[in-house]
């Protein structure tokens, strides 16, 4: 139940009269554990007794955050998208924004994490998707046609080179 609805119904218990540790109890005997606290009860009760009308919250003081938006993601996601090995201090010094607003952009907001010292998108694109299909078909014929020693023949890898030495 959303917050607004426990204080409608809040609100009407006190419109009838009935005090704070009233309204608890019936609450607590309806609603059970999902009911509000103790303190919040008291707190909304009060606030109608005064004669207060709103269930919503009042606005609040402060700024509100613009280091998320669409601009500021936009920008983000065309720097990275030109350089893919762009560090997040280099965002920072290009953009002005700080570390956090720039971890938020990329992970919260592009959905992009760190791999191999590249940022990629987190999900894949219809092309990948039916690439892998494709191959993975083209994998299982020639595993039907040889099944006892084809698995030894597939080696798998990304597009980062691997060094091996053996002295």
């Amino acid at each position: 139940m959303d917050t607004s609805e426990y204080r409608a119904v809040i609100k009407f218990l006190v419109l009838e009269g009935q005090s704070a540790k009233q309204v608890e109890e019936r609450l607590t005997a309806f609603y059970g554990e999902s009911s509000p606290s103790s303190a919040t009860i008291k707190r909304w009760v009060k606030e109608f007794q005064r004669g207060r009308e709103s269930l919503e919250d009042d606005a609040r003081s402060g700024r509100p955050s613009t280091s998320t938006s669409p601009e500021n993601i936009d920008t983000v996601h065309k720097l990275v998208m030109e350089n893919r090995r762009i560090t997040r201090h280099e965002l920072e010094e290009t953009t002005g924004l700080s570390y956090g607003s720039i971890h938020n952009i990329i992970h919260g907001k592009l959905h992009m994490s760190k791999v191999c010292a590249r940022w990629v998108p987190g999900m894949l694109t219809d092309d990948m998707k039916l690439s892998r299909v494709t191959i993975s078909g083209a994998l299982l014929t020639r595993y039907n046609a040889i099944p006892d020693d084809y698995k030894f023949r597939i080696v798998t890898s990304e597009e980062s080179w691997v060094y091996h030495f053996n002295p």
